[in-house]
């Protein structure tokens, strides 16, 4: 059984709930500390800098609130950092802005990688949703079959990240879930049902193979957080070039 410790309920979804980053790149709250202190500033001194209260440099760092971009600007200023670092966690200065959003990951049901490896991240050209914050949403690519009731391989999921679109999961939202397993990570994504008193991820797949509901509860040794709702799927379709004429 993958779970965590603690008996699900109505009222413990949340505990499933967990801010992410797909791999060991720092999150933007991360990267205001991390300037911050190489800038041998308090939080104090940060706040004045910027015009703002203590409070909210604390609010910033540990992830509860999400600067203004005029805030972002005039924290890179105060602390000598890039801002497209800062904002992006990109070094240099791009040449040009990304179109599209950004693919963190890949969900596959039964891929277990390193927890500490990066996935490399592309853009697609997917618009934002104008319902949820550009910045909270992403792309995950689907490899494998796992999910093919409701995206094939090589389509893309459109999610949003939880704690930046300020949501809780309901029953029947379908979830990107990342289960960590004696140090390795496996993302999939799968239905959240309530059922019987109990929360259950259930496989939108017709594979044999992917046909068994994930609980959440049970043992210690596999912990599984909820980390996006998935709003929409994306499917490229591959130019046919027409052959040359004799």
């Amino acid at each position: 059984m993958y779970s965590l410790t603690k008996p699900p309920s109505r009222k413990t979804i949340e505990d499933f709930v967990q801010s992410d980053g797909y791999g060991s790149h720092m999150e933007l709250n991360q990267r205001i500390f991390q300037a911050r202190t190489d800038a041998k500033m308090t939080q104090e001194q940060l706040a004045t800098a910027v015009g703002k209260t203590r409070g909210a440099v604390a609010q910033w760092e540990s992830g509860d609130v999400r600067p203004r971009h005029t805030t972002l600007q005039a924290i890179a200023e105060a602390t000598g950092k890039p801002l497209n670092w800062l904002v992006n966690g990109v070094d240099g200065e791009v040449s040009s802005p990304r179109v599209g959003l950004q693919v963190v990951g890949e969900v596959a049901a039964g891929m277990w990688k390193e927890g500490s490896v990066r996935f490399e991240r592309t853009y697609e050209p997917v618009a934002t949703h104008p319902d949820y914050p550009g910045y909270g949403q992403r792309l995950y690519r689907v490899s494998g079959n796992s999910i093919n009731r409701i995206a094939a391989n090589g389509e893309y999921l459109h999610a949003v990240e939880l704690h930046a679109g300020g949501m809780q999961p309901e029953h029947g939202d379908l979830v990107i879930v990342r289960r960590l397993q004696h140090g390795l990570a496996e993302y999939t994504a799968k239905t959240l049902i309530m059922e019987d008193d109990r929360w259950v991820l259930r496989p939108e797949s017709t594979d044999p193979e992917w046909q068994t509901d994930i609980e959440l509860s049970g043992d210690d040794d596999t912990e599984i957080a909820i980390t996006d709702i998935v709003i929409a799927k994306w499917s490229p379709i591959e130019r046919r070039r027409r052959a040359p004429k004799p």
